[in-house]
């Protein structure tokens, strides 16, 4: 197992992430990064970051190597349940990446966007609290009450916060690890 832990100026994720800039600032990393990974011989890439999914056509451009598209994986889970919510970057929320795949989407308020994008940028720093956790149950909670039979955690870094163990959340991080260990074979 290779990996590569894709260097960039910090100041890209909180554009990215709360303020939905382009999530093209990361390209030329990312491209860099995929670069290392074919001449250290990888046989696909895993982008664990559903946000950076949307530079998806544009990085396969870029390599011949097998990308496992988290995205289509939490959407082959999510169908099963006809209307699931969103819970994830602004970014990825902004982008609708999950639209059009087979089952309906319920989105946070304007406000608690705002509330996720914050607390995902304090969970990358490592400065999330239990005020933070509680807060996004509480969206979790809310965005139930709106019809969805299920929450999506879109953001890989959220399931370090919330138990994604909870048959209320379908965990990208924990659907994408079951995914590589699939392509590996083990």
């Amino acid at each position: 197992m290779i990996i590569s832990n894709v260097s960039f100026p910090k100041i890209i994720e909180n554009q990215i992430i709360e303020k939905s800039e382009s999530c093209e600032l990361m390209l030329p990393y990312l491209i860099k990064s995929i670069r290392q990974l074919e001449k250290a011989g990888a046989d696909f890439i895993v982008i664990p970051c559903n946000t950076l999914h949307n530079l998806l056509p544009k990085i396969k451009q870029n390599t011949t190597l097998k990308i496992l598209n988290l995205v289509d994986e939490v959407c082959k889970e999510s169908i099963k349940f006809g209307k699931v919510g969103i819970i994830g970057s602004s970014k990825t929320v902004d982008s609708r990446i999950y639209e059009n795949k087979g089952f309906e989407i319920v989105y946070p308020t304007k406000e608690e966007q705002k509330s996720i994008s914050q607390i995902i940028i304090k969970i990358i720093r490592k400065e999330s609290n239990e005020k933070d956790k509680n807060k996004i149950l509480e969206i979790i909670k809310n965005v139930k009450s709106r019809g969805a039979n299920k929450i999506i955690l879109a953001c890989t870094d959220i399931s370090n916060l919330i138990n994604s163990k909870d048959q209320e959340i379908l965990d990208s991080q924990e659907i994408l690890i079951k995914t590589v260990i699939k392509e590996m074979n083990c």
